[in-house]
């Protein structure tokens, strides 16, 4: 096993690690359906760049001088963190004397380098790491889902006379159960959900949306019923972390001790970070998207949950179990890549999900450093200059369009050409990197040659996780934080990547193929004519295109679609042969629109792909009138948005001229409801002009009135012909009018779909 990867101790079977005291770490290490645990010393240490500012501090402490040149020279340790703050303060004191400045944190200077998380530090000192000798299904896992009731439309844990009403528990082992409120008092339902947990002893529990609603309203509600929700392994209650970024955005969290809390939510939102495919983010549209939901799934809305307690009960004990189970399902696809992860970085396992790219790279290479007894270097300022190639070369709708890209482009041009910070002394990045790939191929081959489902799965997330750290490597270099940054070599990346897809455009057009975009590592282009709708033969043309590429450098065929539509750089919708449309850019579509706008463009380049233009004169009429005839549902009209901030927060930074006003902060202000971080606001634009100010007219969905309608149209049917100019571009003028119209009787079979050449001077050298 790889210890520049997995770290350079290989003790398998370790579920967690909690801080215990001030010098040492508690262990749990799972023995199949046991869990023990051990007491280990640790000793917190920072970087420091200049011993003499620590020179004549009084308490007992290890000064190690490191090796090589970098910036931070030297290591200290102490007995424990008190004596290790004490220090900090103490040097930031003989800084500020020396600097004739008042320095208060560590942050604020560049002479420490510090992790402060004592867990982190252990692992980071000892080389473990969880999860070593484990596959994903050895560690066990809880699922937990709470259905509440109210009479008002949002439950609110503060609200005496809202209560949890059903607990749903299911297992990774096939176990399930429900504590029904129809038979205990809330008080009871508490008692007994933290009798199960102790006696089950999850090493995870899991939940969709578990952080900002389950898991606060289970603390909220012990609270007022006055029980110990004592869930940790250690018997204490679940802790509420606060952490501030830069002095500004606060996060909070929830930590179990001893225990990992996986919010599926969470995943979710990173898996669409990539993809970008997502409507929503609920637990039933996302399993309708995996596939995972069951035949018999029951669906209650929200807002109907207290009437099928009063009226079903039986329905909403299905429903909640559902939910759970779900829930597994979900993280049984989402989880394993970090997981796998886990097992290489320093890190627990929820910091491996939410840490960002450059803190995985930078945490392998500091331990790396460390275990070796070498300086670190500090952050170079400055910016890159150059970023990723991407142009547009046709507008218009095209049929039989071919994918081709790069494989991992840039972790690629890093290997083949000796790219690394210059301040990686011991040349670890290269190292590591180079191993990452070979490890990822390995996984890939095993992923093909698996002769099971489960094995097959394995292999992907493996594959997965690798593929993850991989592609960090270059973010890496060009982020500012980054101690090992390196903005030339960025730079060099980036040019290199350039090079090499304009000579693929090169060598495409010069054997007769018709590029229509390029974005980065990859192409879509129209083969040469005489083979364009043969598949094999494009596939010998993809091969022909890559031989002229540098050794190491692998282009890879994606397939043909059936029809692309090009709009602006990034942004296109493909046809492939299964009839399954695919639009990116947020550009063409967004999240950010209201319902009716993606709906209505997402139709617009259905019926363009299929040259149905008469649907889309159809289509433009029929909205048209429902909003200007007020008929069209008040959900497609309404905006979500979540609330990133805190309230008081917003008011601040509004006041300070920081952020403008928001329609959403301001009705959560309004409304008087125990709004928090992280909720989300749905609300429609009222008035009677196009150009209101959103902020100063709005209102929530909740409050609409169905006999009263107060939409405002003028500003709707406004949006509505914002959007629609999206597709001038594929109409001559008086078409586009003409399309675009609320006549009847029209005749649409002279009207043609413009395709437009953008002229492109192109540096082939």
């Amino acid at each position: 096993m790889d210890e520049l990867i997995y770290g350079h101790n290989q003790e398998k079977n370790i579920v967690a690690v909690q801080q215990f005291d001030e010098s040492t770490v508690r262990i749990y290490i799972r023995e199949k359906d046991t869990v023990r645990e051990e007491i280990r010393k640790f000793y917190p240490f920072f970087f420091l760049s200049d011993k003499s500012y620590i020179e004549g501090f009084n308490k007992k402490f290890w000064l190690k001088k490191l090796a090589g040149n970098n910036f931070y020279q030297y290591a200290c340790a102490f007995e424990d963190l008190t004596d290790m703050w004490n220090a900090i303060r103490y040097i930031l004191r003989n800084y500020s004397n020396k600097h004739m400045i008042k320095v208060e944190s560590y942050i604020d200077t560049d002479i420490i380098y510090l992790r402060p998380d004592p867990v982190h530090q252990f692992l980071l000192q000892t080389g473990i790491t969880l999860f070593k000798g484990m596959e994903f299904n050895d560690v066990y896992r809880i699922q937990l889902d709470i259905e509440t009731y109210s009479k008002h439309r949002f439950s609110n844990p503060e609200r005496i006379e809202d209560r949890i009403i059903l607990i749903s528990l299911t297992d990774n082992r096939g176990w399930e159960y429900i504590i029904d409120g129809r038979k205990k008092s809330e008080r009871q339902m508490l008692i007994e959900l933290v009798e199960i947990i102790r006696k089950k002893d999850p090493d995870i529990i899991e939940g969709h949306n578990i952080l900002n609603f389950d898991l606060p309203y289970l603390i909220k509600r012990a609270e007022l019923n006055e029980v110990d929700l004592s869930i940790g392994r250690d018997g204490s209650k679940p802790k509420i972390t606060t952490t501030t970024y830069d002095r500004e955005t606060v996060f909070t969290g929830i930590e179990i001790y001893g225990r990992h809390i996986i919010d599926t939510l969470i995943l979710v939102q990173l898996y669409d970070f990539v993809k970008r495919e997502f409507e929503s983010y609920s637990l039933k549209y996302v399993s309708k998207y995996f596939g995972i939901t069951s035949e018999d799934r029951i669906y209650i809305p929200g807002e109907k949950i207290a009437w099928y307690w009063d009226n079903d009960p039986d329905s909403l004990v299905k429903y909640a179990l559902q939910d759970a189970h779900e829930t597994r399902k979900l993280s049984e696809l989402l989880t394993p890549p970090y997981f796998y992860l886990t097992q290489m970085l320093p890190f627990s396992f929820w910091q491996v999900i939410k840490s960002g790219s450059s803190s995985k790279i930078e945490s392998l290479l500091v331990r790396a450093y460390l275990k070796r007894r070498h300086s670190i270097p500090k952050p170079d300022t400055g910016f890159q200059t150059t970023g990723g190639y991407t142009d547009i070369f046709y507008t218009g709708v095209f049929e039989n369009v071919a994918h081709a890209d790069i494989e991992s482009l840039y972790p690629s041009i890093m290997i083949k050409f000796k790219i690394a910070p210059q301040k990686d002394e011991l040349g670890i990045f290269l190292q590591m990197l180079e191993s990452l790939t070979k490890m990822r191929l390995e996984a890939k081959h095993k992923m093909k040659n698996a002769t099971t489902p489960e094995e097959k799965s394995k292999y992907d997330a493996v594959q997965s996780a690798f593929k993850i750290l991989i592609n960090s490597f270059y973010g890496y270099l060009g982020y500012s934080r980054a101690i090992f940054n390196d903005y030339e070599s960025a730079d060099k990346v980036t040019t290199t990547g350039q090079k090499i897809l304009k000579k693929l455009i090169l060598e495409i057009t010069n054997r007769g193929g018709k590029v229509i975009e390029a974005d980065t590592d990859g192409i879509y282009f129209i083969p040469p004519e005489e083979f364009s709708t043969d598949e094999e033969k494009v596939k010998e043309f993809v091969k022909d295109i890559a031989s002229t590429l540098p050794e190491g450098i692998n282009l890879a065929f994606n397939g043909i679609y059936k029809k692309m539509l090009s709009y602006k750089k990034k942004n296109y919708a493909l046809l492939d042969k299964n009839g399954n449309i695919e639009i990116k850019g947020a550009s063409l579509i967004s999240r950010g629109m209201e319902p009716f706008a993606r709906k209505y463009i997402s139709e617009c380049v259905k019926f363009l792909l299929n040259n149905e233009i008469e649907k889309i004169h159809e289509l433009y009429k029929s909205l048209f009138k429902s909003i200007a005839e007020r008929k069209i549902d008040i959900y497609e009209l309404a905006k979500t948005e979540t609330l990133r901030e805190r309230l008081d927060r917003y008011q601040e930074l509004v006041r300070l001229g920081k952020r403008n006003r928001s329609a959403a902060y301001e009705l959560a202000i309004a409304s008087g409801r125990n709004y928090r971080q992280g909720d989300k606001i749905t609300y429609y634009i009222t008035g009677s002009s196009p150009d209101v100010r959103s902020f100063e007219n709005c209102k929530l969905v909740d409050d609409w009135n169905p006999l009263r309608r107060d939409e405002n149209v003028q500003y709707y049917l406004f949006k509505l012909n914002d959007y629609t100019r999206r597709f001038e571009v594929f109409f001559k003028p008086e078409d586009f009018k003409k399309i675009f119209s609320l006549k009847d009787g029209l005749n649409f079979d002279d009207v043609q779909i413009v395709t437009r050449k953008i002229s492109r001077e192109i540096d082939f050298d």
